[in-house]
């Protein structure tokens, strides 16, 4: 797996670097989802430290934790990618994006400090390339699970996730 990841991810996927940025002046209100629960369709999620709470992840005994990410540090998530690649053994983590009482607590600061009320973030997500075939690798191949995993070509697994989700696109349009 070590080849295939320093090859193909690191100099042939399409990764896709995402800020986003949400108006806690007028969006932060305790309960509001920013980012409902899902995983990633990628390889990697390589989460920045946030100006504001808000991320939650759940654990694989199904508790939800509400992430600190310390300063200088980042949160590295498996995505769907990786789950693929080692048959489950990895799986993609669950997170979400909600305003919570911690958020809101960051807020009254924020604006007791007369600071920036816009909760921006910074996200890598890392892909395979779009052309290499994922499947179960190494020791991988052999685990009772590695059926489910069948071989497919990680642009088109994209693409599938993509029209199970309604984002694919019309390319009539």
């Amino acid at each position: 797996m070590r080849d295939l990841v320093k090859i193909s991810v690191r100099k042939l996927g399409p990764h896709l670097l995402a800020p986003t940025g949400s108006d806690l002046r007028r969006y932060g209100k305790e309960g509001t989802v920013f980012a409902g629960y899902h995983y990633d369709l990628n390889f990697l999620t390589i989460h920045g430290r946030s100006r504001f709470p808000g991320l939650s992840i759940w654990l694989r005994n199904g508790l939800k934790m509400e992430v600190k990410v310390p300063v200088g540090c980042l949160l590295i998530q498996a995505g769907k990618q990786i789950e693929w690649l080692t048959a489950g053994e990895c799986m993609a983590g669950m997170h979400e994006v909600v305003v919570t009482n911690r958020t809101t607590d960051a807020i009254k600061r924020a604006l007791e400090q007369k600071c920036s009320l816009w909760r921006v973030s910074s996200t890598l997500f890392a892909h395979i390339a779009s052309d290499a075939v994922l499947k179960p690798l190494g020791h991988f191949s052999e685990s009772p699970l590695a059926s489910k995993y069948p071989p497919i070509c990680a642009g088109e697994y994209v693409e599938q996730e993509l029209a199970d989700i309604n984002l694919k696109g019309n390319k009539g349009a």
